[in-house]
């Protein structure tokens, strides 16, 4: 079962796990897709402590694309909040985290 559905559709910054949350942080596996049909959209996946960010992963996703992330995902929710960065055309992007 998803812990995290959430569907974006615009250039912004998602946090997707908050910091203090009553999430622990122990993420599986996440699912990036971007739904649109003929424009790629760039994401950037980060954690943030307030001061520094550090990315997970920033790439391209073509259109009709999805991303699979699923080996070391797990950090520290007391201290971090996760962040997902959208940004470029395209903005149909759904994300799925287990």
């Amino acid at each position: 079962m998803a812990i995290f559905y959430k569907n974006i559709t615009s250039a912004t910054t998602t946090t997707l796990i908050t910091k203090g949350s009553s999430n622990s942080g122990g993420i599986r596996k996440i699912l990036i897709t971007n739904n649109h049909a003929t424009n790629t959209t760039r994401v950037r996946l980060y954690i943030d402590d307030g001061s520094t960010e550090f990315n997970i992963v920033k790439t391209n996703i073509p259109p009709m694309v999805s991303l699979v992330l699923e080996d070391n995902l797990g950090f520290d929710s007391s201290i971090y909040d996760l962040k997902l960065e959208t940004s470029e055309a395209g903005y149909d992007i759904t994300v799925i985290m287990k």
